[in-house]
């Protein structure tokens, strides 16, 4: 919670209006880098959704949290409103993800978890599975996402 209001407190001095849309944005890659059964999430796909978020809320901040923080600063950081946890600790991470108002979720349950505890609106990549596999073989999204969330390819 620190952390969330330590970074509204930024914003809010370098804005003339007050009211924030945090988004957290999580970023796994480590151990899906390698994957045969996983895809990682690609810049395309997190970049489209903050560009949706952007659309559709006058003033979004973006937290993001991830196991590969080099590859996100790499990526991610020419991007506005932006900041970077580097907490380093997964239940932190977890804490500042589920505070803030809505979700872009990579890959795991992880992201899926904290898409469900911030509520919100929570956008899901749909290529996080190799098809060709026997594990995604018969997957149906249906059961594996909510409703109301937003699907996004790259």
């Amino acid at each position: 919670m620190e952390y969330l209001v330590h970074v509204a407190q930024l914003y809010k001095n370098n804005s003339s209006d007050k009211n924030i849309t945090f988004v957290g944005v999580h970023v796994r890659r480590g151990d899906r880098v390698r994957s045969q059964h996983y895809r990682v999430a690609s810049k395309s796909y997190i970049v489209r959704a903050m560009n949706d978020f952007r659309r559709n809320f006058t003033r979004v901040h973006f937290i993001v949290c991830s196991d590969d923080l080099p590859w996100c600063k790499e990526n991610l950081g020419q991007q506005k409103n932006v900041s970077f946890s580097d907490s380093k600790s997964p239940v932190t991470d977890f804490a500042i993800l589920s505070l803030c108002n809505h979700t872009v979720s990579t890959v795991g349950t992880f992201s899926w978890w904290v898409g469900w505890m911030a509520g919100g609106v929570t956008t899901y990549y749909t290529r996080f599975g190799n098809t060709s596999t026997y594990i995604f073989k018969d997957v149906k999204f249906a059961d594996h996402f909510l409703p109301n969330w937003i699907p996004m390819s790259d």
